[in-house]
């Protein structure tokens, strides 16, 4: 695996909604999906939003959590991302950001998030 999707970037993906950045976009259509992975938390954030009203799924949240599930390994939270996402030098204090963060660094991924506060940190390699 080389390469970790922040929340939107998963969506999008599955999507294939026009918001995927070009560069994203062109690299999971060069890439087999081995290659591919989100945290775990990724699950939560869309399971939190759906549930809140924010994003709807035509088939449903559970529908759509599952499709993430097949499409991506999901990369379980474990005790040094914990200690890493609570102490990055982020200027943001969202905890899923802070874990898809230090789930990237922990396995050495590639992110790829158009989220300006992360690309900016320098904490990890982005594309979009």
């Amino acid at each position: 695996m080389r390469y970790l999707l922040d929340t939107h970037a998963a969506l999008w993906a599955i999507e294939d909604d026009a918001r995927l950045g070009a560069n994203a976009r062109q690299l999971i259509a060069d890439n087999p999906t081995a290659e591919w992975g989100i945290s775990d938390m990724t699950l939560l954030e869309v399971a939190l939003l759906a549930s809140k009203g924010r994003i709807e799924f035509a088939g449903g949240m559970e529908s759509k959590l599952a499709e993430l599930g097949r499409c991506f390994r999901v990369l379980p939270i474990d005790p040094s991302i914990a200690t890493d996402a609570v102490t990055l030098d982020l200027p943001q204090s969202d905890p899923f950001d802070r874990i898809i963060v230090a789930t990237a660094r922990r396995y050495q991924l590639t992110l790829l998030s158009r989220d300006r506060l992360i690309t900016q940190s320098g904490l990890i390699e982005t594309i979009w």
